[in-house]
């Protein structure tokens, strides 16, 4: 095996790198690297997607609540939207998602073929640290 003379390491095992390398010995430890990063961006690992759901309904509801608005939430999962908002007379139908942070700081949000858009007036992507509704809410 080749060792190189600067004695750079990769970031991820501490492994010598081999010459033609700069940051990982590997593609099995640069994919590791990128999983644990977006695992980390993103930390809902551990929980089922039901609980990660109800999570985000939970978050979302209380930041509405806090923005002046009435909230309801859906007693039966098979509903057409998660939340139902009520203010200034205005009834809005919300679908609540979790978005997703990649490495770069980009946010990814995943809308199903299935769902019935016209049940739905607005989107509430849950990330970690914030909520984006989509359109914005009045």
């Amino acid at each position: 095996m080749r060792y190189r003379k600067d004695g750079k390491v990769c970031i991820q095992c501490g492994k010598i790198l081999p010459s033609n390398r700069t940051k990982y010995c590997s593609y099995e430890c640069g994919k590791l690297r990128r999983q644990e990063q977006w695992q980390n961006l993103n930390p809902a690992r551990g929980k089922t997607s039901a609980t990660t759901g109800a999570i985000g309904e939970l978050r979302v509801a209380i930041d509405l609540l806090i923005k002046g608005y009435n909230v309801f939430r859906a007693l039966s999962p098979s509903c057409p939207c998660d939340l139902a908002i009520l203010k200034d007379g205005k009834l809005l139908r919300l679908e609540v998602r979790t978005g997703h942070l990649s490495i770069t700081g980009k946010v990814y949000k995943v809308i199903s073929k299935k769902d019935d858009k016209t049940n739905i007036d607005h989107y509430a992507w849950v990330l970690p640290d914030k909520i984006i509704y989509e359109p914005s809410l009045p």
